[in-house]
Parts: structure tokens; C-alpha cells; sequence
């Protein structure tokens, strides 16, 4: 039984009320709410900092990514690392303060990553801000590449990450080892694996590419899970106004579970559920774009790419949370997508700021 339904008029007319009152204490977040936290702030700006934060005051942190392990040197050569362009300088240890996502080699020329790493205030970023290694297992080794285009899909939506995809186009092709996409419908259960210099237990980023091995799962499973912590939230933001409001913990439980009851599934058909139950193995902030993976006696097949994740308000960061997994884009939705973006020719460069073909009049 849906318990709204058991709402009387009062009852829910209060509800309404206390509805109303949190959207009034939260209105100093209402810019935040527009868009998901992965999306709200550029992770060109938000990890690097991250990243020079945790650096300066852990300096003497173990490379460790939520229940996973250091990668052997060259497992995983399609694996790439995306660059702020603007952090970096001659010294390749500069290139671990410039990571802010991840990506996969498809093809010599192309990287795949999430649209969220390559758009900011709703604009894709432009192609000389980014910068991809390859061939790095550790950031302070691989090779440079500039990029010539940045392709975010049309489909992109800051509010809900559906359609989180993106293309950079390299100046020249790369000679690192690619990873195959795949063209079959995902299952619903499997191993998985994940790489990536996301963010580790410990607050800290590693310099180490890190890979961690997950479970799929069916998306009911994401989606109950991050209810729940929804739900979660909404019971502590209640808590705290009942003093004013003066309503029982009976009355919090109630109203929490009716929203929670009234809410749509956070995911869509374009995204993948994948994690421990248990939440010890996660991908985290800064593993943004990487690749999502399946691998048996053939070569590895990339089926995902890493998306978002969900914890509760009170949480250190959105991941590693029990029964809350990670989210991916669920790329066997995109492969005809990825192939015509291939296949198009590079979209013109715009010309530099005074540049042009106009000409300075004769003077008689």
C-alpha cells in the first residue's frame, strides 16, 4: 500500500507546510539545486583544488582507493588521465596537481569520458584548457597530448547526469593501446572493474592509477538505495525543525517515508548500477570519465563510463556508502552516437581574438 494514500487532508496539508518551511531554510542552496553537485562546479576547478588540498595536508598518505589496489605498471593502457592545462608546467610532477578526471583511448585520436569533466556553466570547456596523458600508470610519467575538439552530447542534462558522455578529439594520434566499446546490451549482474586516481579512503588522491573490481547490479537496486538516503536527509533536515514546528518523531518518519514514497527513480535507462552492497568498493571524486570495464578470455570491453554517485548529506563525499552504488553511463546506449561523432569531420577552429581579414583603409 502507497502510505500517502493514508494521509488525511490535514495531514497532508501539514505536510505541505513542513515542505515548504525546508524549501525557505534551504533557499541560501537554491543555485546549488539546479544542477547535481558533480555538475554545479567545473571538476577542472573542484578536484584539482581537492587534490592541492589534500596533498598539503596529508603529505605522507597510502595510495588507497576505496577497497581497491595500486594497478601494475601498463595493465591498463587505454586508461587516461585528463589534464588542466593551465596547472601544468615543463615538470611532469606537475601533472598530478593538474588531474581532475579520467578517460579511455577508443581509437588513436579519441578519448571517452563523462560530459560532466568537459563542461562548466553549461558550456563545454574549451579544447586548450584540457590536456590528456597516456600511458601513465603513475602521473609523473606518459605523454602530453592537446586537444582539438571537445564533443559533450547534445542529450546532457546538469539536473539528472542522463546522457553523461563527452568525446575529445587529440591534435595528433596517440600510440598507446585502445579499449574495445561494447555493442551488447549490459547485464543486470557481473564482475566489473574500474580504474582510476580518484579520491581514497582516506581523503587523500593518489599519483598511482588505482583499480578497484565491483559488482553489477540491477538499477532498482541504485535506485532504492539512494532513496533511502534521501529519505535519510529529509528525516534530519525534519529533526531539526521540529523544535519550531513542534511535530513528533512519529510525525518525521511519516512525512520522510511519504515524500520518499512520492519520489521518481534517480536513474534512467542510460545508467548502470555498479558496487558492493557493503559500499567498501567505490569509485570516487576525481575517477569522473574513467572507464568501466568487463573483462574474460578476450581483450577487456569497456561497457561504462564512471558518472556520479550518491551519500548522505552528512557524509565525507558521495561514495563508499553502504547499499548506495556507483552510477555509470551505460555506453551500449551510445555506440551509434560515438561512431557518427567519429566520423564527422573537426569542427572549424574559431579564430583568436584580433585576428581577422579585415584590412587597415588606404590613406589618400
Amino acid at each position: 500500500m502507497n502510505i500517502i494514500h493514508r494521509f488525511r487532508p490535514t495531514a497532508a496539508a501539514s505536510l505541505l507546510g513542513i515542505a515548504a518551511a525546508l524549501a525557505a531554510a534551504n533557499s541560501t542552496q537554491a543555485d546549488e539545486a539546479v544542477a547535481r553537485p558533480e555538475a554545479a562546479v567545473s571538476p577542472m576547478k573542484r578536484v584539482t583544488e581537492a587534490r592541492a588540498k589534500a596533498a598539503a595536508e596529508n603529505p605522507d598518505s597510502a595510495d588507497r582507493i576505496y577497497g581497491g589496489n595500486q594497478a601494475e605498471k601498463g595493465a591498463y593502457p587505454f586508461q587516461v588521465a585528463l589534464l588542466t592545462t593551465d596547472r601544468l608546467d615543463e615538470n611532469p610532477a606537475s601533472q598530478a596537481n593538474a588531474q581532475f578526471c579520467g578517460g579511455s583511448l577508443i581509437a588513436p585520436q579519441w578519448v571517452l569520458t563523462a560530459a560532466h569533466c568537459l563542461n562548466d556553466k553549461g558550456q563545454p570547456v574549451s579544447p586548450e584548457s584540457v590536456t590528456v596523458l597516456t600511458g601513465a600508470t603513475d602521473l609523473s610519467e606518459g605523454k602530453r597530448h592537446k586537444v582539438v575538439e571537445v564533443i559533450v552530447n547534445e542529450g546532457y542534462s546538469e539536473q539528472t547526469l542522463d546522457n553523461d558522455l563527452g568525446l575529445l578529439r587529440l591534435a595528433e594520434p596517440a600510440d598507446a593501446p585502445t579499449i574495445k566499446v561494447t555493442h551488447d546490451a549490459t547485464p543486470e549482474t557481473g564482475k566489473t572493474t574500474v580504474t582510476g586516481w580518484g579520491k581514497m579512503q582516506d581523503g587523500t588522491f593518489p599519483t598511482t592509477l588505482m583499480v578497484v573490481d565491483l559488482d553489477l547490479q540491477p538499477n532498482q537496486a541504485c535506485n532504492s538505495g539512494i532513496k533511502a538516503i534521501y529519505a535519510h536527509d529529509l528525516k534530519v533536515a525534519l529533526g531539526d525543525l521540529s523544535r519550531r514546528m513542534r511535530y513528533s518523531e512519529k510525525g518525521i518518519d511519516a512525512a520522510a517515508n511519504a515524500i520518499a514514497a512520492d519520489m521518481t527513480d534517480p536513474l534512467t535507462g542510460n545508467m548502470i548500477c555498479a558496487g558492493t552492497t557493503s559500499g567498501v568498493r567505490d569509485a570516487c571524486n576525481g575517477d569522473s570519465g574513467g572507464p568501466l570495464f568487463m573483462t574474460g578470455t578476450d581483450e577487456p570491453v569497456q561497457i561504462g563510463v564512471v558518472s556520479w554517485g550518491e551519500g548522505p548529506a552528512d557524509g565525507s563525499a558521495a561514495c563508499g556508502h553502504k547499499d548506495a552504488y556507483g552510477i555509470y553511463t551505460r555506453l551500449a546506449n551510445y555506440t551509434g552516437w560515438i561512431e557518427t561523432k567519429m566520423s564527422s569531420a573537426p569542427a572549424p577552429a574559431k579564430p583568436k581574438a584580433g585576428l581577422g581579414t579585415a584590412q587597415k583603409p588606404k590613406t589618400p
